[in-house]
């Protein structure tokens, strides 16, 4: 018998992490966010892990990522700057399916 694993059991390699910069003197970072919350919404919630960076917090982890300009938002290895169109977003997030299902068939 196969049951639904709960939210702290469920496997996140199989969630498409979604990467979001910002900081607290950005002027278009809420909307960006916004946008990016209501299409991850649109997905589903289990589909995604979102991780959201600070910059003003946390000025290294922008450095790792080689993130220069905010808002920012990563998918799948592939970055947006501004206040990304929904669009925009479906797109990564099709992509980064892609390539999900690919590492995972091999």
């Amino acid at each position: 018998m196969k049951t639904e694993p709960t939210e702290s059991e469920a496997d996140d390699s199989n969630m498409i992490e979604v990467v979001f910069f910002k900081s607290d003197s950005c002027a278009f970072c809420p909307r960006a966010e916004e946008v990016i919350r209501e299409t991850i919404n649109d997905f589903g919630l289990d589909t995604f892990k979102l991780v959201i960076i600070n910059v003003s917090e946390n000025p290294e982890a922008a450095e790792e990522y080689g993130i220069f300009a905010l808002p920012t938002v990563m998918i799948g290895g592939v970055s947006i700057t501004g206040i990304p169109e929904p669009e925009m977003l479906m797109k990564m997030v099709l992509g980064a399916k892609v390539m999900t299902k690919k590492k995972g068939e091999s």
